[in-house]
């Protein structure tokens, strides 16, 4: 980072775009699949602004460089000219489960990187960082400093301690020894906030800030209140009484955070990262095993996804984005070229899927997509034997198909190529 760059400027984060850049230069000499691309993007490109994400908020701009860089590395590769951007990449940069790729979201992903720091400060009590955190922003309670208010200085905190409420949302108090658990103040139980559930016992009590392990006793609870209480509140502190009597006392541990993200409770960045993703978008029934669990190579996977997302370059495709052409299927020549025409329903198709269906002895409907195909033949594999073998069958299928266009405009084999390519795959994988 430039020494004195203010926080907010884009040029601490020119390191990080050169060092994105330099991989670029070295993966171009190499020709790489769609899937091979992938697999840099996620687990190079995607960690290398990492360590400048956890500790500042990732400028708007940074993120359209990032994205430019991601995005053309994906659909160009080692090409210097502008191909055609398949999908959009707002669909692209979502969970596999969800119809994307899992390519990260750069805005979820900072986010998620530094509530991490507001996790920590929670437990990490004797390390140094927290205690000078703690000194000069001063406590708001045993699991957070105050709001950040001064303008100057403050600015790699501030940004920080912004995330908190988000922490607090989603996660809750385990009490140990109860000396750090506000009884009202924060949530530790399983109804939820005490303060927001008994508002009007939360009025009456004394001493409001007090602690769980100040109102506890061997007895039971020591409530103290301001004055008698009225007949009306009688029934109504009763009711509180009921809920709170099931405590179990204290333990010998001290009072800890529990994220409710985790069956642990322990805070994860990528449980955080997906809870945020979640909440930002509906989620769509996804045919996603079906496509990313079989045992095939991941450029397969990766055109199966485009299938799915009826994006790949299909006459009728090429045809949207400006370039005229007569669209005719190459197998059949007797309509248009879609991606469900071509892969479902064409004739020639049609011949593959009944030698891979007749060997597993299913009557099979087509669906009218691609996608519907995918989920039944998911629905249907579920008391197969073997579910790997069975998840393989349609990319094998149209695997063979997108082999058969070539092959129909060089040789005129129409009759026999689906059974021969058929027989090869069987032999092969089946």
């Amino acid at each position: 980072m430039p020494l004195g760059a203010k926080s907010k400027s884009i040029e601490i984060w020119n390191g990080v775009i050169e060092k994105c850049e330099k991989k670029l230069a070295r993966w171009k000499t190499q020709h790489l699949s769609m899937g091979g691309r992938l697999t840099l993007i996620n687990s190079v490109l995607n960690a290398l602004p990492t360590y400048m994400m956890s500790l500042f908020p990732i400028l708007s701009g940074v993120i359209k460089k990032l994205d430019r860089i991601r995005r053309n590395f994906l659909w160009q590769g080692n090409s210097e000219k502008k191909r055609f951007h398949l999908v959009k990449w707002e669909s692209v940069v979502t969970r596999k489960k969800n119809g994307g790729l899992g390519i990260k979201k750069l805005i979820f992903q900072s986010e998620a990187l530094r509530m991490k720091w507001l996790w920590r400060y929670s437990f990490e009590d004797q390390l140094m960082w927290k205690r000078v955190v703690g000194a000069k922003y001063e406590a708001e309670d045993s699991w957070m400093t105050k709001d950040v208010t001064s303008p100057y200085g403050v600015s790699l905190w501030r940004s920080i301690r912004e995330l908190w409420e988000e922490v607090k949302l989603n996660s809750k108090v385990k009490v140990g020894n109860g000396n750090k658990t506000k009884f009202w103040k924060d949530e530790w139980h399983e109804s939820g906030n005490l303060e927001l559930l008994f508002p009007d016992i939360y009025n009456l009590v004394l001493s409001q800030q007090r602690t769980i392990a100040e109102i506890w006793t061997t007895q039971g609870w020591n409530f103290q209140f301001r004055r008698h209480l009225n007949d009306w509140e009688v029934m109504r502190v009763a009711e509180f009484l009921n809920i709170v009597g099931n405590f179990n006392g204290l333990q010998a541990e001290e009072d800890a955070l529990w994220w409710k993200g985790s069956s642990k409770g322990i805070f994860k960045v990528g449980a955080a990262y997906r809870l945020m993703e979640q909440r930002s978008q509906q989620i769509p029934i996804w045919p996603w095993r079906q496509i990313w669990k079989g045992r095939i190579s991941y450029k397969v996977s990766c055109f199966i996804w485009l299938l799915a997302k009826e994006a790949a370059l299909t006459q009728d495709n090429v045809m949207k984005r400006g370039i005229t052409l007569c669209s005719r299927c190459f197998l059949c020549g007797e309509t248009s070229e879609t991606v469900n025409h071509l892969f479902l329903h064409c004739k020639f198709t049609q011949q593959l899927w009944r030698v891979f269906l007749s060997l597993k002895g299913i009557s099979w409907a087509m669906p009218r997509r691609i996608t519907e195909a995918l989920k039944s033949w998911e629905e249907a594999g579920v008391l197969a034997k073997d579910r790997t073998r069975w998840r393989i069958i349609p990319a094998s299928i149209c695997v063979v198909n997108g082999a058969l266009k070539p092959w129909n405009k060089t040789q005129n084999m129409l009759s026999a190529s689906p059974r021969l390519l058929c027989a090869s795959v069987l032999s092969s994988r089946l």
